[in-house]
């Protein structure tokens, strides 16, 4: 049991780990509070038991779309590996590194909550993580697409920006004031996020809210690129909107889930079709809650990073798409494969990988005004045919039993272990034990 800011809370026994699964960490963002900044949530009475996973942000389904969604959706999970807290309090203190990951699905999927309501079965589980890296690990919903992402500040004041972002920002002060209690350093927090996860890492480092919250980051496969202006993000707004079927801001509160997870599948496809590679939502990079494009502020940073990415990122995309209407596609998003070297789906892959993931970390790793460290994630194993497309590294990461397309992972893969122990060696103390990009302009390979 667990004495938090606002009341006491009870977790769970195992896989090696004490879990608290479904703590509050915001009010419900229902009613009024639908698309504004979350608020504090309200101290409880008695003891919460924080003993299942909480639903998981609105989202379409398909392709990496997660179930059991709600409006009310804001809780995060502690994972507290026993054995390394036990090692510490016998060294006289309790203060072990945090690890508070972001989730990624391009800032409309995704979810940190259960998989089916009211169970133990979260969508990203990290008991092995945290035993092997003895890090104090958290994971947290933020809202995504039209509720967390969509410019309607722009349209009316009673509106906010970048709800999604405030929300991770919020999952942190909440992390910053009570993870000490769970056995967690709050002056030793390292962020680590794959694909907008990663992007909204870049968006926390620039933004006056996320100062002091964390002092480390993790980039894996980010969405650098990813960010509206205000003009952009109005012109998305009104079409989505008209897609909708809205005419008054106020039909809004009252629009029913499935009216939206319909917009949102035609909204996407749409944006493909006129060209745009960027997210369908994506934040807006409205002056106030965030000043300037985000690769271009985290360039004065110092905290140490590690970035990296998949060795065939594009692959995860160019799956989607039938071989005939790859020349289309390639063509609409302005895409520039090279003309010798594999299949033209390799090329073309090969593209979106350089454009999307390779290029954009380059430019952060050649102007970074702190210490940097490199990885490619090359591994995949035999029988699996997703290979090493996006997000094919978490499996691995996390232990999992299963690769992303289903092929089992042996228990005692050597890659995965390395990836946990080099993480945890980042968390602990500040690299991740293999020669710095800045200094020698060095790439780790996981294979």
């Amino acid at each position: 049991m667990v004495r938090t800011k606002y009341g006491y809370v009870e977790g769970i026994r195992k896989d090696g780990c004490i879990a608290y699964l479904g703590i509050p960490f915001a009010k419900p963002p229902v009613g009024k509070r639908a698309f504004r900044h979350p608020e504090e949530p309200e101290p409880w009475e008695g003891v919460l038991q924080a003993d299942h996973g909480s639903k998981n942000p609105i989202q379409e389904s398909g392709n990496f779309g997660i179930g059991n969604n709600s409006l009310d959706c804001l809780y995060l999970n502690v994972f507290v590996p026993e054995e390394a807290m036990a090692e510490a309090f016998a060294n006289g203190k309790a203060d072990l590194p945090v690890m508070v990951w972001i989730y990624g699905g391009a800032f409309s999927q995704g979810g940190a909550g259960a998989r089916e309501e009211g169970t133990t079965n979260l969508v990203y589980n990290f008991y092995r993580f945290a035993r092997e890296t003895k890090a104090v690990v958290v994971s947290f919903n933020y809202r995504l697409n039209f509720y967390g992402f969509l410019g309607l500040g722009l349209l009316n004041e009673n509106f906010h920006f970048n709800n999604g972002l405030f929300d991770q920002i919020r999952a942190l002060t909440f992390v910053k004031e009570n993870i000490a209690a769970f056995g967690g350093d709050p002056a030793n927090v390292t962020l680590f996020g794959q694909s907008a996860g990663g992007g909204s890492i870049l968006a926390l480092m620039s933004m006056d809210a996320g100062k002091g919250l964390f002092q480390k980051a993790i980039l894996q496969s980010p969405g650098v690129d990813h960010f509206f202006t205000p003009e952009e993000a109005r012109e998305q707004t009104v079409k989505y909107l008209r897609k909708l079927g809205v005419r008054h801001l106020s039909e809004l509160f009252t629009i029913p889930v499935e009216k939206v997870q319909a917009a949102n599948r035609g909204f996407t496809f749409s944006r493909i079709l006129k060209g745009e590679f960027r997210c369908a939502f994506s934040p807006v990079i409205d002056g106030v809650t965030l000043r300037e494009v985000p690769k271009v502020a985290a360039l004065r940073q110092t905290m140490p990073l590690l970035i990296g990415n998949t060795d065939r990122e594009g692959d995860c995309f160019v799956n989607l798409v039938k071989p005939p209407i790859l020349p289309v596609m390639s063509g609409l998003l302005h895409l520039k494969p090279q003309k010798k070297g594999g299949s033209y789906k390799e090329r073309v892959s090969d593209a979106i990988s350089n454009r999307g993931f390779i290029q954009p970390e380059m430019d952060i790793l050649a102007g970074y005004a702190g210490p940097t460290w490199r990885y490619e994630f090359c591994h995949t194993v035999p029988g699996s045919s997703y290979g090493t497309g996006h997000a094919a590294e978490i499996p691995f990461e996390l232990g999992a039993a299963r690769t992303l397309d289903g092929t089992a992972i042996p228990e005692d893969d050597p890659v995965g272990a390395d990836m946990r122990r080099r993480w945890g060696h980042f968390a602990h103390n500040g690299s991740p034990d293999w020669p710095s990009y800045a200094e020698e302009r060095y790439t780790y390979v996981f294979q």
